[in-house]
């Protein structure tokens, strides 16, 4: 009973349209390389971009957003998805207090070339616009990125409050104490893939890492999608896991979600 009323209400928390506003952020981060370029086919009138934060290849935009009255943090996916996939390093650091957590070096060492700006510009950010909820968002290893933000933000940043959460097209971040740990913040997040998408299932579950809940997953048109039962720290077989480990090798899947093809080149001016 308690498990259908989980799954009830995260159909009623998921919100297309607002996914569809945060895919058309997630790509525009591609796009852009100045605040003031802001005119790319998915650069929506309702985000006020302030600042761009770009260090050793990694990418994030901030700013306003009045469709959601959220500060928001969007970060931008490798320039090269397909050599990132296969350059993947695989081992893990433990970078917090408690040592069982753990998450995979790569994605942890290119979300800390933005990490420092990024906090100090938030502070500036909540000042000028008198807010402190934010919107986090982000696709391939942007979604990475945007996962290890969120975290630091509901551990170490209370004074914040996330109120949207939407990641597309991301890898496994952590082990399964990483997802515990994450899981237990009263945060509703959505982790959404799109059919026989590639990226998500690298690094491998046999490797010891995991997803983090809320999984939403798109058929191959984009047209239909499926609430997944990942709540209890697993994922849904039924769902994108259902084409691992033989079918899930799409890089396609990965550069189109939400009918909106992702990457530097496509859909972009």
């Amino acid at each position: 009973m308690i498990l259908i009323f989980l799954l009830f209400s995260l159909c009623v928390a998921y919100d297309q349209s607002l996914s569809k506003h945060f895919i058309n952020l997630s790509q525009a981060t591609y796009c852009v390389s100045s605040t003031k370029e802001w005119n790319c086919i998915t650069c929506e009138s309702s985000i006020k971009p302030e600042y761009l934060v770009e260090n050793n290849g990694a990418r994030a935009i901030q700013g306003f957003d009045t469709q959601t009255n959220t500060l928001f943090v969007a970060f931008r996916g490798s320039s090269n998805i397909q050599n990132w996939i296969d350059n993947i390093q695989i081992s893990k650091i433990s970078p917090y207090n408690d040592s069982s957590i753990e998450v995979e070096k790569g994605f942890y060492k290119a979300y800390n070339y933005l990490k420092p700006e990024l906090i100090n510009n938030l502070g500036d950010l909540s000042k000028k616009y008198g807010t402190n909820k934010i919107s986090i968002t982000g696709h391939s290893l942007g979604a990475a990125e945007a996962t290890l933000f969120a975290y630091d933000i509901l551990n170490d940043f209370t004074n914040y409050n996330i109120l949207y959460f939407y990641n597309f097209g991301s890898p496994r971040v952590g082990n399964p104490e990483f997802v515990k740990s994450f899981s237990s913040f009263s945060l509703t997040s959505f982790r959404v893939t799109h059919y026989f998408d590639i990226v998500p299932h690298v690094p491998e579950e046999f490797l010891g890492y995991l997803h983090i809940s809320n999984e939403i997953w798109y058929n191959e048109a984009n047209s239909e999608y499926k609430i997944c039962n990942d709540l209890n720290n697993k994922e849904d077989n039924s769902c994108s896991n259902s084409c691992s480990p033989t079918h899930c090798t799409s890089f396609d899947d990965h550069l189109y979600y939400l009918n909106v093809s992702m990457g530097n080149d496509p859909s972009c001016f």
